[in-house]
């Protein structure tokens, strides 16, 4: 593969990710999880859709293939699925930060309930937010804790730096599992269809994929007349097609005829990244990491 193949290979993907690590940070995953779950893709691909014909795929070739380490292929493996999603992540150092302030003596008052504490104080041994984020976090920086703990509503500010755990869990946010089966198998659907047109040749019709757009955007107002209007047209043509697949018959799997999955899925996409080339320096405060 050529550079300049893979380089607009790796844009794409950027642009890919983007919504999908949003949807992931919302709900607290890191990049810890995330990269587990790569590369876990990243072998099983290797290992089913990359083998020498007639030969069964090696650890020593995956790790080849992959970039990985042939340790790393070698336990990913080995392991289930439910170990291989099953993961001890920076996520525990919050939970950690919750469980102290609501069960340690010096953070919690009369029958148990966790103390309202300052953010900090000159005296070394005072129940503050300060000492419990270095008791029970490790390196992550007190300031930046709470502001996450802000953020999802675990911790309120009662007074001027004085603050109240009010929740033990730390939940970012939560999605309903048919919703979330739902996205996966969204994504995955229409990503098939960009690699099956991505490996189409010569006069080849590949899937159809097509997509319309203003070219010098939209105003807000029209923006929500253009919803309505997509909203009328696509549920029609879905329904018109869903009509015409209700008359097909279902394959007789008794028979031998082979199923196939197929269906056809429309979406209205609005731009969130209004910046698409930007320094992450540029995004980042001055602050001291000491805080």
């Amino acid at each position: 593969m050529s550079d300049s193949v893979k380089k607009g290979l790796l844009a794409a993907y950027s642009k890919l990710l983007r919504p999908l690590i949003r949807i992931l940070l919302r709900n607290g995953v890191t990049y810890a999880e995330f990269s587990e779950v790569a590369k876990t893709v990243f072998v099983t691909t290797a290992a089913r859709e990359f083998r020498v014909p007639g030969k069964k795929m090696s650890k020593a070739r995956i790790a080849i293939v992959t970039g990985l380490t042939r340790k790393e292929v070698q336990r990913l493996s080995s392991t289930n699925l439910e170990e291989r999603f099953n993961f001890k992540t920076n996520l525990s150092r919050i939970g950690r930060v919750l469980s102290g302030w609501h069960t340690d003596p010096d953070f919690t008052g009369p029958y148990g309930m966790p103390l309202e504490i300052r953010y900090d104080s000159a005296i070394s041994n005072d129940s503050t937010f300060v000492r419990l984020v270095q008791q029970y976090s490790g390196d992550m920086t007190p300031r930046a804790m709470l502001d996450e703990l802000l953020r999802v509503g675990a911790v309120v500010e009662t007074d001027q730096n004085w603050f109240k755990a009010i929740r033990r869990e730390y939940v970012p946010q939560t999605l309903a599992p048919d919703f979330l089966e739902r996205v996966g198998r969204g994504i995955h659907d229409f990503i098939h269809t960009v690699e099956e047109n991505l490996q189409k040749k010569g006069d080849q019709l590949g899937r159809f994929e097509r997509t319309v757009r203003p070219a010098g955007g939209m105003t807000e107002q029209n923006l929500k007349i253009f919803d309505q209007y997509v909203r009328l047209k696509c549920q029609a043509l879905l329904e018109d097609i869903d009509n015409w697949l209700n008359k097909l018959d279902e394959p007789d799997v008794k028979k031998g005829e082979k199923v196939i999955h197929t269906g056809v899925g429309i979406y209205h996409f609005v731009v969130k990244d209004d910046v698409e080339d930007v320094r992450i320096k540029d995004l980042l405060e001055n602050r001291s990491e000491a805080e």
